[in-house]
């Protein structure tokens, strides 16, 4: 029958052979590895093909004609009972140290052979040899003879120098040598296996746990070459994360095994990130070290490469705060590692053992080991002879094993060897480190780690790593922020501080006080107010140098207090401390407490005397100079629109009216005022009574009173002129509305302006003070507020810089100093500082004010070190204090109420105050250049009037000594003229009561004139003027009074006529029928009687040209 293969991938091959009796060999060696039984069975639709033919890596080969398809079933058969002998030895290699280990190798076989399911017809014996971990040649020796006493597997050593040896020999005879060691080399031999997790898998659990705690540096502190070679994928991380800054340092003891000095200089470099790579047995001295020089502190985070960190004793750091972090790949909490130790612990002192190397923690009651910890490579040897027990046993089910002797020195070989590590690299088992299991290149690269930090009660298991996830931490937020607050519980903080008002200050009596009762302020009460929420204590020291924190790019060093914060020196620094992008690259502020800005500190100015004429100021120069041009615009629009317009000018001459048939003009009739004014039965008429229907034809708006009406109207004066044509009107709406924005805008702003004290400063703004070079400027040398200008790229905060720069005087060393300074040069230097503390000053020193606004936008916060743990906590609880109103009520307890706070308060009055004459000095300035201007006018205008020659002065002109002269109508109804009469009385009769004068002036008329009116003489005219009237009095006939004044006339008509003789002045006015009625005067004053005058007989008269 021919032969059928199966090959498993190219190193199993199974071949059949006719007699139904297989045998598993190796396809590379040949060697028969197990036997199996085969069973045909017909099993349609699958497809197979030739051993040697292409195709999988396994392949059935039918046979027959008719190519019927079988299915292989292969049983493994139990061996026959003498198959493997019944002692089984193995040889453990131990270094003269490893007592663990050999405990653990001793416990693994009693496991092995108390398990009836692993070599249950054979028994495995431990040869044991202890040698120096670095005596290659006496390990070889002792190999050498472990083999010609037939071992079947080499375990150990621990020590990389000799395990390459032992390994070369066992690569030479093919026998099986399993290692428990970290091993840096990628390659494996053929007959070697390490069940230590694989160094590059190793590698990249390191890298994930830093990218997992997301730091930004870290400082690689290794002991060894091999430290580089174990982080190597750490280190990969700087290229491909800019943000990542790795240092690296190398361990190098001084005399006894010294390393502080190291650790000094790491913690002036202020790293507080570290990586430590050494042996498990130096990992406490090297902390204990650490904690000495200050680097074992709550801000400091180790994170330490062995995986037998729960073995070093850690009671001396754990009350310490510091975050130490690790892998562990045994867990002490298995139920295996338990009965591990109990078993040991149970059958105690068996072989010479000591229980207590297996387990350390029984040594000091209060250890931080965990009660059933045992280290790595413990757990991987009792692991190790676990996986080679079964994998012999499965290998002797296939085939019969022996045991030879072998020389070093011989050409022979075991021949089982290939075929039993074959079987170990395909067994899964989960032991005492885990899941074990290996890839197809032999190494052990899946594995699971838990991730441990050391607590109060010991190393704690905090996240797991796996190759597929990464790091994750299983803890939350609320767990670790409690877990924080538990560690401030009665832990006392440094907390350094700068003496500054109102921040931190001396008390009155601190001489004869110490300690914190020695400071007061804002800060110091802050921080007390944190310390009852948190529940920690306390204690205030001063800065060395008196600095708030700058960095030196020379040195690479921090000053002043972000310096004591990353020296170590302090836990916290309160002040008047901004939090800077610089300060926020070195240290760790919290949430700000106050919020501020720069600002400018300069002496107040004095007040500003009012001006003369400070009645202006509430318009500005422009808006006079617009409204005096809106005016004249206004003015002379209206004059042209009155000249324009047809509707804005009268008749001059057409006079309306009646008369009786004596040529005495009458007024009209009004029922009312005969009612309420005729007591006695007479009709008495007064001239504001009067209507007369006359129309004027003169112009009144003329360029003068054009001017005068626009005036009136704009001072809200009223006026005797009034427009009529809708053009000129709508001119004087639009001006009026003018005028009543305008004057309400002035007399609001006005009271402003005469009662707001006006202050007299050089400066307003940062804008002013850049401008000028008169007032010098400066600020706090090495703070914020420096650091704001040199960095400021705004052309004003440049130049303010530059000039600052030019000059080393124009800084101070202190706050208080800036103050003073500004204070004694008055007025000629202005200091730039934090708007709090500005109004901190301002407050207690009137004769400081601030000017201008805020520059920037800013706050103060408390510094912690970097990367502190009680970052998060104070921020909650200084978020919970402004939330509450403390904070508030804190600023308004140091601002205004302590240390002299409020005397600068400015009381508002209530009542106006009250204006001086240098507030309205200016009104009465203008009222007397006015008055004097009014008078100076007066004297030109009685100048130019004696210039030209007086009318009655004038030739033909009499002067008749200031009588009137009167007519009246006697019993025969002629007319008389009588002169000598005062001027206020008519026709001789005495009545002071009359109220209805015939006229201005004496008035006469031609007695026994009945239609024509005869040439009157020139000089019959009274001194008053010539006036004329036309009415008779009747007051001497007791009859009602009915002449009145009638208008005057600025212009004759053109039916007025010139006086026979050359007489000037006076015409002659006539009836329809042609006869002369009234003789008019040069000035044009017309008079006519009443309407309801007995001699009204409603006769039409006009003026004519009179006779030559």
């Amino acid at each position: 029958m021919p032969g059928l293969g199966i090959d498993f991938d190219n190193r199993v091959l199974i071949h059949v052979i006719p007699e139904g009796v297989q045998t598993l060999v190796s396809s590379s060696s040949r060697k028969p590895l197990a036997k199996i039984n085969m069973m045909w069975s017909r099993v349609p639709n699958y497809w197979c093909r030739p051993r040697g033919s292409s195709g999988g890596s396994r392949a059935l080969w039918n046979q027959g004609d008719g190519w019927k398809i079988f299915f292989v079933l292969i049983t493994v058969t139990s061996h026959s009972a003498g198959s493997l002998p019944n002692t089984i030895k193995i040889g453990g290699l131990f270094d003269m140290s490893d007592s663990v280990e050999e405990i653990s190798f001793r416990y693994a076989v009693d496991r092995v052979n108390g398990d009836r399911d692993i070599l249950p017809n054979s028994r495995l014996t431990a040869q044991i040899d202890r040698i120096q971990p670095e005596d290659s040649f006496y390990a070889s020796k002792q190999v050498c003879r472990d083999l010609q006493m037939g071992i079947a597997g080499v375990f150990g050593p621990q020590s990389g120098v000799t395990a390459s040896h032992v390994q070369s020999i066992c690569d030479a005879l093919e026998v099986p040598h399993i290692e428990t060691r970290w091993d840096y080399r990628l390659v494996r031999e053929d007959y070697s296996v390490n069940l230590h997790p694989y160094p590059q898998a190793l590698g990249q659990a390191y890298a994930d746990m830093v990218t997992a705690m997301n730091w930004k540096s870290c400082l690689i502190l290794y002991e060894e070459s091999e430290g580089l070679v174990r982080l190597q994928e750490v280190l990969k991380l700087s290229p491909k994360r800019l943000d990542i800054k790795i240092q690296i340092r190398q361990l190098d003891p001084g005399p006894g095994g010294d390393h502080r000095p190291l650790l000094k200089d790491i913690k002036q470099l202020g790293e507080n990130r570290i990586i430590l790579d050494c042996k498990n047995d130096h990992v406490q001295e090297i902390l204990k070290q650490a904690q000495q020089v200050g680097i074992m502190t709550a801000y400091h985070t180790f994170f330490i490469t062995t995986l037998d960190l729960h073995l070093v004793e850690l009671e001396e750091l754990k009350y310490g705060g510091t975050n130490i972090t690790a892998f562990r790949l045994v867990d002490p909490d298995l139920e295996e590692v338990q009965n591990m130790i109990e078993d040991i612990k149970f059958e105690g002192g068996r072989g010479g053992r000591k229980t207590s190397d297996l387990n350390r923690s029984t040594i000091r009651p209060n250890s931080t080991i965990h009660p059933f910890a045992i280290g790595t490579e413990t757990a991987l040897i009792f692991d190790a002879v676990h996986l080679f027990s079964r994998a012999l046993t499965d290998l002797d089910r296939s085939q019969e094993l022996s045991q030879v002797s072998l020389n070093c020195d011989g050409p022979g070989t075991w021949q089982y060897g290939n075929s039993l590590i074959n079987y170990m690299k395909m067994v899964e088992m989960n032991g005492l480190t885990g899941k074990i299991q290996f890839d197809s290149r032999g190494f052990r690269s899946d594995f699971d780690l838990d991730i441990v930090e050391l607590k109060k009660e010991g190393l704690s298991r905090v996240g797991r790593w796996n190759r597929g996830a990464g790091a994750n931490f299983t803890r939350n937020f609320t767990e670790s922020y409690s877990e924080i607050i538990e560690s401030l519980h009665n832990k006392t903080l440094v907390v350094t501080t700068i003496l500054a008002e109102p921040y931190t200050m001396y008390k009155e009596n601190s001489a004869v006080l110490s300690g914190n009762e020695q400071f007061e302020g804002y800060s110091v009460d802050l921080v007390d107010a944190i310390s009852k929420i948190l529940g920690f204590n306390y204690s205030f020291r001063l800065v060395e140098d008196g600095k708030h924190g700058s960095y030196n790019k020379d040195t690479g060093t921090w000053n002043g207090m972000v310096g004591e914060l990353l020296s170590q020196k302090a836990d916290l620094a309160v002040g008047d401390l901004t939090i800077t992008y610089e300060r926020e690259q070195g240290v760790d502020f919290t949430m700000p407490f106050m919020n501020l800005g720069v600002t400018i500190l300069f002496t107040k100015p004095t007040a500003k005397d009012p001006n003369l004429f400070s009645f202006l100021s509430p318009l500005s120069l422009g808006v006079w100079i617009y409204m005096a041009t809106a005016y004249l615009a206004v003015s002379l629009l209206l004059y042209l629109l009155a000249r324009i317009s047809p509707y804005e000018r009268g008749v001059d001459a057409l006079i309306v009216s009646r008369s009786d048939n004596k040529g005495c003009r009458l007024a009209r009739s009004d029922p009312i005022y005969d009612t309420l004014f005729s007591g006695n039965g007479r009709v008495v008429r007064t001239i504001g009574t009067q209507v007369e229907d006359r129309e004027d034809d003169h112009d009144v708006f003329t360029l003068m009173n054009s001017f005068w009406f626009m005036i009136a109207s704009l001072l809200q004066q009223g006026t005797d002129l009034l427009p009529r044509a809708i053009s000129t009107r709508m001119v004087a709406g639009m001006w009026w509305f003018f005028t009543l924005i305008m004057i309400s805008s002035y007399t609001a702003n006005l009271a402003a302006f005469l009662t707001v004290e006006r202050m007299d400063s050089p400066i307003e703004s940062a804008e002013d003070l850049s401008k000028q070079h008169s007032i010098k400027y400066g600020c706090l040398q090495g703070g914020s507020t420096a650091g704001f200008f040199s960095d400021s790229k705004i052309d004003t905060y440049s130049r303010m810089w530059v000039f600052m720069s030019s000059d080393k005087s124009n800084f101070v060393s202190s706050n208080a100093l800036g103050v003073d300074r500004v204070l004694k040069e008055n007025g000629k230097y202005a200091f730039l500082m934090e708007s709090t503390s500005v109004e901190y000053v301002i407050e207690r020193n009137c004769k400081l004010t601030q000017i201008g606004g805020l520059m920037d936008s800013k706050g103060y916060g408390i510094a912690l070190p970097p990367n502190s743990p009680f970052r998060t906590p104070i921020s909650s609880a200084i978020l919970q204090l402004q939330e509450g109103g403390k904070l508030h009520m804190l600023k308004e307890k140091w601002w205004k109420q302590r240390k002299g706070g409020g005397k600068c308060k400015e009381v508002k009055d209530k009542e106006a105050n009250e204006l001086n004459l240098k507030n309205v000095g200016g009104v009465f300035l203008v009222l007397m250049m006015g008055l004097v201007l009014a008078c100076f006018i007066a004297c030109l205008e009685r100048c130019w009037k004696n210039r030209k020659p007086r009318y009655d002065q004038m030739p033909g002109v009499s002067h008749s000594g200031g009588h009137l002269s009167t007519c009246t109508n006697d019993t025969s109804e002629n007319l008389g003229c009588h002169e000598g009469l005062p001027v206020r009385f008519e026709n001789g009769h005495i009545n002071h009561n009359h109220l209805d004068l015939a006229g201005h002036a004496p008035n006469c008329h031609s007695s026994g004139l009945t239609g024509s009116m005869g040439h009157i003489p020139p000089n019959i005219m009274a001194d008053t003027g010539g006036f004329l009237t036309s009415s008779l009095s009747a007051a001497s006939l007791n009859q009602p009074s009915c002449a009145v004044p009638m208008h005057e006339h600025h212009r004759p008509s053109s039916s007025v006529t010139s006086t026979p003789g050359g007489g000037s002045g006076w015409a002659m006015m006539t009836n329809s029928n042609g006869g002369s009625r009234h003789v008019v005067s040069h000035r044009h004053h017309q008079h006519h009687h009443q309407e309801q005058c007995p001699h009204y007989n409603g006769a039409e008269y006009k003026f004519h040209e009179a006779p030559s």
